[in-house]
């Protein structure tokens, strides 16, 4: 069985070995059994996946948004958490609203889970392995990869917040590179451009935009004479002329939506692979294990028995009574879009 890193187990062990020691999968796989995640971003980042679904893309925005407005209004009748309906809608409203001024690609695929062999850091030619010979595997699952009216392919990751993030953490942001990376590995001759951060604010006024915002469309099906609704590669000519635009960056806000693409260099994507290499080694082996103290404590869920293990005292009972073995496999359930591909410009890529 291959030893399976996700964004999260990594992002974990680099913050804290402890917190990274009870979740981890590979370790106790601890959970919470009340769960703590917030229900209003999880319930919106569910109605965009709808929203940016490559099937009704070029549907009529009023049908498009019903299907959008169910999908919120599902997730939080499930989460229990009906009471915050009216702000989801006003939300999803508002962003449609401005997206449409800003959204100048079009969606390939939703919700998709990809992952890629690591390259061993000692010898970036193979694969690395765990001692007991097992390969080391990334993964992580894309909010969204689309393509815009150049035929690039970019990656991007729906943030919901209360504020905006500044932009050094969205320029440093490794996981996003990382998802950039993963995406190569498992479709092989693809070329992602770079990130989009598509950050969604939960404060201030939902107002929608006057009349003379400019729309932005890029169709999934656009007749062109250029060979565009055949599923095919970013053409080389496209490539090649944007060879010397490493590193731009463009940063826009709509309303509730600010959205930010970063280009992303060769190197750059092309070194993750051996950085997380070099972060598998201590994991998969036999690691030590200690807390790091500092501002994530504050919400770490692993807080309590943590404490407990500080002043030296068993962390056993309050571990069995509040918290459970993780399921293991990712239990969410299935949604069009992730297993197929849109149908229009640069879609798929050719058979290899």
């Amino acid at each position: 069985m291959n030893y399976r890193i996700t964004e999260d187990d990594r992002a974990r062990f680099k913050r804290c070995r402890r917190q990274w020691d009870f979740a981890s999968p590979h370790r106790r796989g601890l959970e919470p059994i009340a769960g703590v995640d917030p229900v209003l971003p999880a319930a919106l980042k569910d109605a965009l996946a709808v929203y940016y679904y490559p099937g009704t893309w070029d549907w009529q925005p009023e049908l498009k948004q019903s299907l959008v407005h169910k999908a919120v209004t599902r997730a939080l009748d499930e989460a229990g958490a009906t009471d915050a309906l009216p702000t989801a809608m006003a939300l999803l409203d508002s962003y449609d609203a401005w997206a449409g001024t800003v959204d100048d690609f079009a969606p390939v695929k939703i919700g998709h889970d990809v992952g890629g062999l690591v390259p061993d850091p000692r010898d970036p030619e193979r694969g690395l392995t765990s001692p007991d010979g097992a390969a080391v595997i990334y993964t992580c699952r894309i909010d969204l990869l689309a393509v815009d009216a150049a035929d690039e392919y970019w990656v991007v990751r729906h943030q919901i917040l209360d504020e905006w993030q500044e932009l050094d953490a969205l320029i440093g942001d490794e996981a996003a590179v990382a998802a950039c990376w993963a995406w190569e590995q498992e479709y092989l001759g693809m070329e992602i451009s770079g990130t989009i951060h598509n950050e969604v604010r939960l404060t201030g006024p939902f107002d929608p935009p006057d009349h003379s915002a400019k729309r932005v469309r890029v169709h999934q099906s656009e007749p062109s004479g250029g060979g565009r609704a055949i599923p095919q590669h970013r053409r080389l000519s496209a490539r090649t002329s944007r060879s010397d635009e490493t590193g731009h960056i463009e940063q826009s806000t709509a309303g509730p939506l600010r959205r930010t693409r970063i280009r992303r260099s060769r190197a750059e994507i092309g070194a993750v692979g051996v950085l997380i290499g070099a972060e598998a080694i201590p994991m998969s082996s036999d690691p030590a294990i200690y807390p790091t103290f500092a501002a994530h404590c504050q919400t770490c869920e692993f807080s309590t028995p943590c404490l407990a293990l500080v002043a030296r005292t068993d962390p056993e009972p309050m571990l069995a009574a509040n918290f459970r073995r993780h399921a293991g496999e990712d239990q969410r359930k299935p949604r069009l879009g992730q297993s197929t591909w849109g149908f229009g410009r640069g879609a798929a890529p050719p058979q290899w």
